[in-house]
């Protein structure tokens, strides 16, 4: 008969394995790091910590699609404050923002299917909460506009350009170079501050593969491109019994949220606090809406 394994259990196995104190970050591809984070994250680690408030090893898993760029520096700077030393797990993927998280860290702990991804932060208008765009298309959309390298050059029509440019929103066009030199510039801290801290001279090229290497916002970043980039990384792997307690966390994450319609979730060994999406309407087979063996 199979074992019963509840989310308490599985972060237990996982501290113990690590000698350290679990904070857990999962979200689905439809939640993004946001300004509401913060506030449950403080809380979530204030549950659990000890007398000296200090944890003295704060391992961060962390699987997210990233979000907002200020957003996801707080959350750096917030689990930072409250360690001693500060580590990232990336189960699945750290994309964008999350990857600005994972730069924070002292190691980024990888499976063989984790990756990071470029740093491209969302722009948001601050009158038009439901548009959301990612700084760097804006700077493509221009460079199309003007020309398409695709073995010839492609002249865009005067009309159609202007008629194109007359769609983009001016504060769009204003905030996306600022979100971009933002990005570079807190690349540039978090990497000083900890993967390249003895190794400076390789910053400036880290920041810009991060920032402007990497044509698509998708692309993946795996562990030995990470090395390569300059970040310190830990393969799941190298630690008997860390990689099947990853997975097994990774696993009853990702069944706890689906069977609940939870878009993201921050917790601990105790807790986690979920954010709900609309409720699914079943097709064929009908999932219950709080499995029994599942603690949250």
């Amino acid at each position: 008969m199979q074992k019963t394994i509840t989310i308490r259990d599985a972060v237990i196995e996982l501290e113990n394995i690590r000698n350290s104190t679990v904070i857990s970050y999962m979200a689905t591809q439809n939640a993004l790091v946001g300004p509401e984070d913060a506030g449950i994250l403080v809380d979530t680690i204030e549950m659990v910590l000890p007398a000296n408030r200090k944890f003295e090893k704060l391992d961060f898993i962390l699987h997210s699609p990233g979000g907002f760029l200020d957003s996801a520096y707080k959350i750096v700077r917030i689990c930072k404050e409250y360690s001693n030393e500060f580590n990232v797990i990336v189960p699945l993927s750290a994309k964008s923002a999350a990857t600005v998280i994972a730069l924070g860290a002292n190691e980024i702990v990888m499976t063989v299917f984790a990756e990071l991804g470029p740093i491209d932060p969302i722009i948001q208008h601050p009158y038009k909460p439901d548009v959301r765009v990612p700084a760097r298309s804006i700077k493509d959309f221009f460079s199309f506009l003007n020309s398409t390298e695709t073995g010839d050059r492609i002249i865009v029509d005067p009309a159609f350009k202007a008629q194109m440019s007359s769609l983009l929103d001016p504060y769009l066009i204003g905030s996306y170079q600022t979100a971009l030199n933002s990005s570079k510039q807190i690349a540039e801290k978090l990497l000083t501050e900890n993967a390249l801290k003895y190794r400076k001279e390789l910053v400036q090229e880290a920041v810009r593969k991060l920032t402007e290497y990497y044509f698509s916002h998708s692309y993946v970043i795996d562990r030995n491109e990470a090395r390569e980039i300059g970040l310190k990384v830990v393969n799941s792997e190298s630690v008997t019994g860390l990689d099947p307690a990853i997975r097994q966390l990774l696993f009853v994450y990702q069944q706890f949220m689906m069977q609940n319609n939870i878009l993201k979730l921050i917790g601990n060994r105790e807790m986690n606090r979920n954010f709900q999406g609309q409720p699914v309407v079943p097709t064929q087979i009908s999932v219950p809406s709080k499995p029994v063996n599942l603690i949250y």
